[in-house]
């Protein structure tokens, strides 16, 4: 810990021992955050995720082994182990569930600062909830490659700040209803893209299976390293109180002169519940953008 207090202090450190960040999210990004968090002292990470490795993602999952594929190991496991070995001091509560599910609302809760890690709408839009219900600061992260005539036109990392007074994903068309529709429905009941085109087309929108079907986000592990480890500096500053995130949605593009960095400040829509709820906590849960689903189940500390 010599170059962490070197550079902002033995408080700063101190802060860190005593604070506790939730991670939503144990994949691409959420895997390169929880080192960079446990490693600079973080006393406690509470991490949520309901899937398990897979094929698709070894590339990107930091920790994971082949055997952890094929044995279908929670991502919260593969996290609670890979800490254990390089962070032991840090206590980690790994729980395979989903937001808003009230088990894992009730443990999100106790943390100082939230990271979202997923690219799930759903996720990201629960997320912003919390941020603006109960007032605990989030930041969200992800990224994707761009491309077109077989070369890649864009590496993007995207982060973005939720504080309560920030207006939410949807008032800055991050959200897609449908997406958040499908996000919902069991896995065996997905539809594939050209019955999602039939429907689309039934409900007059454009029948474009592209559109219509769950995407596939393009993106490989440095990228994904990237955007986790980013957010989780601007976590420790916040931790720490030597630094904060001066952007609302920072964006970065890693093929263009200066990495293409923009902010994207936005407005909430007028009559978004995002206004009118901050700081409301439970007196506000009809308000909530969604329910969980019956059919999730039941979260599982492990």
């Amino acid at each position: 810990m010599a170059r962490l207090t070197s550079a902002f202090g033995r408080e700063a450190y101190q802060r860190l021992q005593r604070s506790t960040v939730a991670l939503i999210g144990a994949g691409g990004t959420g895997s390169a955050a929880i080192p960079i968090l446990a490693r600079a002292g973080v006393g406690r990470l509470i991490i949520i995720d309901s899937d398990h490795a897979s094929e698709s993602n070894l590339e990107r999952l930091h920790g994971s082994t082949p055997a952890d594929v094929a044995n279908r190991v929670p991502k919260v496991t593969i996290a609670k182990r890979s800490v254990a070995e390089y962070a032991p001091g840090t206590v980690v509560e790994a729980i395979n569930g989903r937001l808003p599910q009230p088990e894992v609302l009730d443990a999100v809760l106790q943390a100082d600062v939230l990271m979202g890690c997923t690219d799930q709408h759903s996720s990201r839009m629960a997320v912003a909830d919390i941020a603006t219900r109960y007032l605990i600061p989030a930041v969200d992260c992800g990224g994707l490659i761009e491309g077109r005539d077989g070369i890649v036109t864009g590496q993007l990392v995207q982060i973005v700040r939720f504080l309560a007074a920030d207006p939410c994903p949807r008032c800055r068309g991050m959200i897609s209803a449908t997406r958040v529709m499908q996000e919902m429905l069991p896995v065996v009941e997905r539809l594939a893209p050209a019955d999602q085109a039939a429907l689309a087309a039934a409900r007059g929108e454009r029948p474009d299976p592209i559109l219509t079907a769950v995407p596939q986000i393009d993106t490989v592990g440095y990228i994904t390293t990237t955007a986790g480890t980013l957010a989780a500096g601007f976590v420790i500053g916040w931790l720490t109180g030597r630094f904060s995130p001066t952007f609302e949605r920072l964006q970065l593009d890693l093929v263009s002169d200066c990495l293409g960095a923009v902010d994207r400040p936005q407005r909430p829509r007028p009559g978004c519940s995002c206004t009118t709820t901050r700081g409301y906590a439970d007196q506000a849960a009809d308000a909530a953008p969604f329910q969980p689903p019956d059919h999730w189940p039941a979260p599982v500390q492990l």
